[in-house]
């Protein structure tokens, strides 16, 4: 007889269910984001005016140094949320109870590694940093509270994973954002009666804690079978689930390899002073990417579970939607950040630096490619079984853009002062072309075939559907946005904002008429139609 609970669901969500998750999880997502970003500008303030220079530095050198503990993850989470996709449909829970309960107890062991090394760096924190002998003792405690206090958080930090595999990340989004707002009065609160270091690891630990116990607390009541226990353990498939996860950790370390090793190259090969001007540039890049990549949050989870009921033309459609829209946003995003960089960095930091400007141009272009032509691929392809190829390209990726930048730096500006260019500070704008040649070039000979070859199109197809509408909208709306940075140059932050905001509505409006098919058209009114009378009603 067939088990049931082992079937696979074809009923895994109608389109119009999976559009309205989609929709939901992604505004959650910048709701979500907005909340850390106000939280972080206000919690700053106190902190810089609360502590001591000593103090501040302290809690934001904690910080940097046990975030690599993030490292000890070895793609577990993403693994995680793979399987809880794929189990959603399968149904096959105790298998899952043993894989999520194998994870856990492994991350147990890694939390008493992280307890150990914060014991060793309390002990060794002057021969490591220099601080005044008279607070040795009280910063040693602290080291020892934030470290216990990161084991402990760090086996249940999986839970966010798991319902972003269950496509609930509003739900995910609503408990972190109310302890993030928590965390923020908890450390006031510790900032005003004095407590300092000590009340703030406890809040922000606590709090940490309890966001993921909460989270806990959710899974086991959307999976009622849900289980962990230390029978559960499971050796075996502690293998086959690295078999994926060291795959998908191979890729995000790669990526932290790209990110972090500009800055080290211009101290090494130019000066410390120039990696000032670089890291405003990432910032930059960086705001970007989070404003426009919230969406792909979704695509993940929806992959694994289409993937896992053998929905391949599903996925297809996904795989080619996404990439659509993605291309939409970062154009729409893009286009306004390129054509105001100068005032913009002449507004929000009197910024006047030609290299500077040259250099945040290209990590922008650099990170639209990523958006717009490899990262719907890549979020897509990972969960459909081609995490090897990916690994392998992005570990080529990373010795690329590592070895570019080091070449660059040192002959790039022999080749512009042949060609009679000279730009101060010209170092810099070789390391950004070393990130941005790498991601041009396996976008256009990897990333764009390999998505054709997976939706079973050609080229000039993916090109029509997924590409040419966006970059025909772009190159309109780039003209109109230049035209208006010619008329009258933005030289004021009001005048800066209203030229974005004319820029984005008239992206808009061409997207309306020009990107959006009728029959989508169709189904946007009558969504809005129906929700607008749901609510009346």
């Amino acid at each position: 007889m067939r088990d049931d609970n082992r079937a696979p669901n074809k009923n895994y969500g109608s389109n119009a269910g999976m559009r309205e998750r989609i929709l939901i999880n992604t505004l959650s997502n910048y709701g979500k984001m907005l909340i850390s970003i106000f939280v972080t500008i206000f919690l700053t303030r106190i902190l810089f005016k609360g502590l001591s220079r000593e103090e501040y530095g302290f809690w934001a050198l904690l910080w940097s140094i046990f975030g690599y503990s993030l490292l000890l993850d070895f793609g577990f989470g993403t693994a995680i949320q793979k399987h809880t996709s794929e189990c959603s449909v399968s149904k096959d829970w105790n298998k899952y109870n043993r894989i999520v309960s194998t994870v856990f107890f492994t991350y147990s062991v890694f939390a008493l590694f992280i307890v150990g090394f914060a014991v060793i760096l309390s002990y060794n924190l002057p021969h490591i940093f220099d601080f005044e002998a008279a607070n040795l003792s009280y910063f040693r405690k602290v080291t020892l509270f934030f470290g216990i206090g990161s084991a402990l958080c760090f086996p249940f930090g999986f839970f966010a994973e798991v319902l972003r595999g269950l496509q609930r990340m509003h739900t995910r989004n609503l408990i972190q954002s109310t302890f993030i707002i928590l965390n923020f009065i908890g450390i006031a609160l510790m900032i005003h009666f004095d407590l300092n270091l000590k009340g703030m690891v406890f809040v922000a630990m606590g709090t940490n804690l309890l966001s993921s116990l909460s989270m806990m607390y959710i899974v086991r009541r959307l999976i009622p079978t849900f289980r962990i226990h230390p029978s559960l353990y499971d050796s075996s498939l502690l293998r086959s689930v690295l078999g994926f996860s060291l795959f998908a950790y191979l890729i995000t370390f790669t990526n932290l390899i790209i990110l972090k090793t500009d800055q080290m190259i211009i101290s090494i090969f130019g000066s410390v002073a120039l990696v000032a001007i670089y890291q405003i540039s990432i910032r930059l890049a960086d705001t970007y990417q989070r404003f426009s990549a919230q969406f792909l949050d979704n695509l993940g989870p929806i992959s694994a579970t289409l993937f896992a009921a053998g929905d391949k033309s599903k996925m297809t459609r996904v795989l080619l939607q996404s990439n659509r829209l993605m291309g939409l946003i970062a154009s729409m995003l893009l286009i306004p950040l390129l054509v105001y960089v100068k005032p913009i960095l002449n507004i929000w930091l009197d910024l006047d630096h030609s290299a500077g400007i040259i250099v945040a141009i290209i990590l922008l272009l650099s990170m639209y490619i990523l958006l717009f032509f490899r990262s719907s691929s890549v979020y897509v392809l990972l969960m459909a079984n081609h995490h090897k190829i990916l690994a392998i390209v992005a570990c080529i990726e990373a010795v690329a853009n590592l070895g570019l930048s080091i070449l660059l730096i040192r002959i790039l500006p022999d080749i512009l002062a042949y060609f009679a260019i000279y730009i101060p500070d010209r170092e810099i704008i070789g390391v950004a072309l070393g990130t941005f040649i790498p991601n041009f070039f396996l976008a256009v000979f990897f990333n764009i075939p390999l998505a054709c070859r997976f939706a079973d199109i050609s080229i000039g197809e993916y090109l029509k559907t997924a590409i040419g509408p966006t970059v025909i909208i772009a190159s309109i709306s780039a003209a109109f946005a230049l035209t208006l940075y010619h008329v009258n140059y933005p030289a004021s932050l009001f005048t800066v904002l209203a030229y974005i905001v004319l820029s984005i509505v008239v992206f808009m409006l061409l997207t309306w008429a020009l990107g959006v098919r009728k029959q989508e058209r169709d189904r946007i009114k009558a969504y809005l139609i129906s929700r607008l009378s749901s609510k009346t009603s």
